[in-house]
């Protein structure tokens, strides 16, 4: 598996980035949280259209849930989709009742700084994504339990 060999990439376009959380994606049990750190337009989404393709789901379909909050994709697992940017505070995250769906699919979670701290009894992945001034992402996955 990818993941096992290094944990920081180098993206030099959005297809590159998608074939990083590809590769973690066709390495995941398929029971982990996920959480997605980097600003606005960094490739967060584009990072989930990646894990997406990894599980056997049409990339196509993968949107922001900015609005909506949480998206729900299934291919060869369940795939939850948040976005947790128009999110105030954790009794907000509480009430979505993300607690629900842990051990069911992926959980990958955009504005993954506001969810640290929360009791997910799971495996948690952090994806900080970061843009380069050249335009490149520098993206570094690490695995916390």
């Amino acid at each position: 598996m990818l993941l096992n060999m290094k944990n920081s990439f180098i993206s030099k376009s959005e297809e590159e980035t998608k074939e990083i959380a590809e590769a973690l994606a066709e390495g995941l049990r398929g029971d982990e949280v996920i959480l997605l750190y980097g600003s606005l337009a960094s490739g967060k989404t584009v990072f989930v259209k990646g894990l997406a393709r990894g599980m056997g789901i049409n990339e196509s379909l993968v949107s922001s849930p900015t609005f909506t909050i949480m998206n729900i994709y299934s291919g060869k697992g369940l795939l939850f989709h948040i976005d947790l940017y128009r999110v105030e505070d954790k009794k907000e995250i509480e009430l979505l009742g993300v607690e629900d769906f842990l051990g069911m699919g992926i959980v990958a979670v955009e504005w993954g700084e506001k969810a640290e701290g929360l009791p997910w009894s799971t495996r948690i992945i952090k994806v900080k994504i970061k843009e380069e001034e050249n335009g490149e992402r520098k993206i570094e996955i690490k695995r916390l339990n």
